[in-house]
């Protein structure tokens, strides 16, 4: 769900993994990182450190690693 309209999401990420020392720490950067998108996210994900992998519905994968 997207928490600026109340919708469902309309982007092309299927699912953010995000290694983080605490597992909330973890979810919580998931669930943001999925709302803005692959380049937006990947972008937060550096800017922050962590090392994430987005996974798109085409099947593909984007990573900081």
């Amino acid at each position: 769900m997207d928490p600026r309209t109340g919708a469902p999401l309309q982007n092309e990420v299927a699912s953010v993994s995000v290694l983080a020392s605490r597992c909330m720490t973890a979810d919580a950067w998931a669930t943001a990182l999925m709302v803005m998108g692959v380049e937006a996210g990947l972008e937060a994900a550096r800017a922050h450190g962590f090392a994430v992998i987005f996974v798109l519905q085409d099947g593909t994968l984007r990573s900081t690693l």
